[in-house]
């Protein structure tokens, strides 16, 4: 009778090892603990600041009172954003991801803009963008940080970040969301 209780305490001591409950981030100190926690199920509250309007696969959260600012992608399977979230409060639960932006990067996404501009040329208005270089252009999506500033533009500032940061890459991180809640206040907190 001992062994099988002490069977049952082994079998649920092994349950509660696989199952971790989601680590709680704030916006302000998320970019400095994202780097240990890349793969990693967190849960972040914050004030929606902007959902992209291109596909509403991105939006961006922020913590009144701080310089912090956390993009946040649509996982698999999840329906857009809504623009109508901006202003809401937001809990969201979701895997931190980490985008090396290098030159090998930059340089395929600068290719890429290249090749779209001449697809361009060759059918003339059929190609319509918003200038921000992200059009069309997986690699400018990706690197997007909710600036949508135009793509060249976007890899000459990547570049001298790059070469002042004294690293040979810069580190985005973000959240591809698994799940959220949405509130107008902060009662979603727990």
């Amino acid at each position: 009778m001992i062994s099988c209780g002490n069977q049952q305490k082994k079998d649920n001591t092994s349950q509660e090892a696989e199952y971790q409950a989601p680590v709680k981030v704030t916006v302000a100190n998320f970019e400095e603990k994202a780097g240990d926690l890349v793969g990693e199920m967190i849960v972040l509250y914050g004030t929606v600041d902007h959902v992209c309007q291109h596909g509403g696969k991105r939006m961006f959260i922020i913590d009144e009172g701080t310089d912090g600012r956390v993009k946040v992608v649509t996982g698999e399977d999840m329906d857009s954003f809504n623009t109508d979230m901006e202003g809401s409060y937001v809990a969201v639960e979701g895997i931190v991801d980490e985008l090396r932006i290098d030159e090998a990067y930059l340089t395929e996404w600068e290719n890429e803009l290249m090749m779209h501009a001449e697809e361009g040329e060759m059918h003339e208005g059929e190609h319509k963008g918003d200038g921000s270089g992200h059009e069309g252009s997986k690699m400018g999506e990706e690197a997007d940080q909710g600036l949508h500033i135009e793509g060249m533009e976007q890899i000459k500032k990547y570049r001298q970040q790059i070469k002042e940061s004294g690293n040979d890459h810069l580190s985005f991180y973000s959240i591809v969301c698994t799940n959220y809640k949405s509130k107008k206040d902060k009662e979603i907190e727990g």
